[in-house]
Order: structure tokens, then sequence, then C-alpha cells
């Protein structure tokens, strides 16, 4: 073997690994939880993996000793972490994320300090206790489950790195299953009827911003985050580029990471020139001298911008559909309602994806239900056309009929 690198030792009861580096020549037993790793055909396979990752740290200048031999005794002793320090750290490392995710992530941590109780040391959380905790707690939903174990999954994928990955507790937990759910749109007369409605109870910025909301499919994310900045009347063309987020954090991009132009039609226009009076010359333009824009829409209880989608929802949308007695659904539902009139109308899907930044395929996985239909008997028309469909029923001949006693499909 070459005076730099590691290679496979193998001894009676345990496997060694012979690493030669700067000069001085060292051995390293593989263990798994203190105990030594038994010279197994399997545990074989996995040493000469070891070794090769090891060669190849080596070669790039970055092999650390602690990473692939925790209880080296040519370590020096280093402090136990408690689950709360390393925690504390993980959280620490997420601080270039926009301030609402960093929230829930802040959130979840702290939910697992109660869990775990922040003083327990590391190597005492084992992957039976983890799995033993998690499984017997009530989660409201899957998506919850999901997303907390993201942070725990995050804590303990600092700790446990390169070979020691190994012993990271939380391997083998999974996450639950997420029952796909169907869009629940509006109907057409149905968002006819709350536009209506709402013209009658509330004032006209609030119609505005619902009108938007039927008539361009945006996330209740993207509206409130429009600047006017971001709208071109000359092409009628509203550009998607930032979102506004939990407890109002402003961040570039969208769901999807990308930037995007929405084609404005009538009503959205319309709802625009509502809002002129209010935000493209008030205020709050005055406020943004240093961008020279001002959001475009605003809660006309505080004249201010709105600062998520709860005011819109619990003060304006909920009471509206109990008055009208329609089955309620989320105001996030307008964007659905969007969609599907679109594709029933026949609108192209690619087009359609391209204004509500999704792919054509998501499209087509969640709204392909509301294509049929849509084309007044078109499709199957041209179906029949198709496969020859004459409308009679092909009889055979007596000489084309098989015996009974025959074999036939």
């Amino acid at each position: 073997m070459s005076r730099t690198g590691s290679g496979v030792e193998v001894r009676k009861s345990c496997i060694r690994i012979k690493i030669c580096h700067r000069g001085i020549t060292i051995r390293e037993r593989l263990t798994v939880n203190g105990q030594p790793v038994a010279p197994t055909p399997a545990n074989l396979k996995y040493a000469q993996r070891v070794a090769a990752e090891i060669r190849r740290r080596i070669a790039k200048g970055t092999f650390e000793l602690g990473e692939f031999f925790p209880d080296s005794k040519l370590l020096l002793p280093a402090e136990v972490s408690t689950f709360g320090k390393l925690a504390d750290l993980w959280l620490q490392s997420k601080g270039r994320l926009a301030g609402a995710t960093r929230d829930q992530y802040s959130t979840a941590v702290r939910f697992w300090k109660r869990m775990l109780k922040e003083n327990t040391r590391v190597p005492d959380i084992s992957h039976k206790l983890l799995v033993s905790k998690i499984g017997s707690y009530p989660w409201p939903s899957a998506k919850t489950h999901n997303n907390y174990l993201i942070a725990l999954r995050g804590i303990f994928g600092m700790e446990f790195r390169g070979a020691s990955a190994i012993f990271n507790p939380m391997i083998g937990i999974e996450n639950m299953v997420l029952v796909k759910r169907l869009p629940d749109p509006l109907s057409v007369e149905e968002r006819e009827m709350i536009l209506a409605d709402m013209r009658r109870h509330y004032d006209e910025r609030v119609v505005a911003y619902f009108q938007w909301m039927f008539y361009t499919g945006m996330r209740p994310e993207e509206a409130i985050a429009l600047r006017w900045s971001d709208i071109d009347l000359r092409r009628h063309v509203a550009r998607v580029q930032r979102v506004r987020t939990f407890k109002g954090s402003e961040r570039e991009g969208t769901k999807t990471h990308t930037v995007r132009d929405v084609d404005l039609v009538p009503k959205a226009l319309e709802a625009l020139t509502v809002m002129k009076p209010y935000t493209r010359m008030g205020k709050q333009e005055r406020k943004r001298e240093e961008d020279n824009s001002a959001d475009v829409f605003q809660n006309p209880l505080t004249g201010l911008p709105w600062h998520d989608e709860r005011s819109q929802r619990d003060t304006y949308w909920r009471p509206t559909l109990k008055r009208l007695g329609i089955r309620w659904r989320r105001a996030y539902n307008t964007r659905h309602t969007f969609a599907t009139v679109a594709l029933m109308a026949g609108v192209p899907p690619a087009y359609i994806s391209n204004q509500i930044g999704n792919s054509v395929k998501m499209l087509l996985e969640k709204y392909a239900r509301w294509i049929p239909g849509g084309d007044n008997g078109n499709a199957k028309a041209m179906l029949e056309a198709a496969m020859g469909d004459s409308g009679t029923l092909f009889v055979p001949n007596s000489s084309q009929m098989v015996d009974q006693g025959s074999d036939h499909l």
C-alpha cells in the first residue's frame, strides 16, 4: 500500500482500517455503538467502502479522524453535546433562510426540546426512543408530522456525518403518507355570487382583492406582495417575483423559485383600476421612495398592505360564504377556480401552467378531470372519427364464427 491512503485488516473478532496520513500510520477498529464490528462478509464489504472513502478524503485534504472513528483513543476528550445545544447550533446554521421559514424551524426545535428533553445527551437518544416518541404523539396532520421531521433530521444530520452517519438514530424513520386531495374549485355561478355579495357588504378594496384572485389564479402570498412596479399596464401583464409569507416576512422569488409574467384579463385590470387611487399615488408609495413602488392591495381597516391571508379569509371570505349558504372552501380555492374554468373553456394546459406557476405535469395531475366535457363534445367526436365508429355493431357471419368447443377470446 502507498505511504498515503488506507486499507482493510481482518482480525479474529474485529476489522481494522490501516491509515497512512501525513507520514504517520495508525490502525483503527471499526465500531458500532462502541462495539467492534465482526469480520462478516457484509461487514468486510462495508469496511472496503470506508477505506475507499478515507483514501478519497485524504487525497482531497478533508480527512478528519473523528468523523470516521468517533471512539478513537487518539482523539482528545470532547464535551458530549446535549440535544438542546445541538438543536440550537443547527438552528443558528439556518440564519440565511427567510424569516418565516426560520420561525417555523424555531417552533419545531422548541417542540423537540420538550419532547426529547434538551439536557439529554445525544448518545443517549436511540432509534427506539425516537420511534416511540414520534409514533405515540397525536400529530394533528401528516403534513405537520413531516414538517417537524425535517428539523429533527437536520439536527441529527449535523452530528452524524461521514462514516458516523450509520449511527444516526433517524435512519429508518419515514414520513407519514400524505393523502392527495383533489382541488375543490367554486363554480362560475358561485364566483359571481361571492363577488356580488362582497360589493354589497364590504369596501371596494376587498372586492378588488378577491376579484384579482379569481381572475389571475395567483397564490395569496404572491398577490399580497405585488407592487405597482410589477404591473405593466401597456402590455397588460403582472410580474410575480416575490412572496409575503408567515408573519409578514418577504422574500424574492416564488414558491417554485421562479419569476413569471401573468397575462391580465379585463376583470383583473378592473381590480387594478379600483386600487389606483388608494395605493398607486397614496401614502404607501411615498413610504417606498427607495424603490419608487407601492403595494397594489391594501387592508381597508388599516390602510396598510395585507400582512398575510388570514385577515381576508376570516373577516371577509368566511362570512360571505356563510351568508350565501355556499359550502365551505378555502379562499386559496380561487386559484383552483381560475384553473378549472380556463381548462373547461379549452385554454391550452401549457398556457395555464405558465399563468399559475405550475408545471404542465402537475397541472394535468391535479386538474385533468375538468378537461373532458369542456369542449362541447368536440373531443368525443374526434375520438369517434379516429376509431371509425359508424354507430353499427359488427356481427360476424357464420363462416367467421368459431365452434363452441374451440378456444376463443
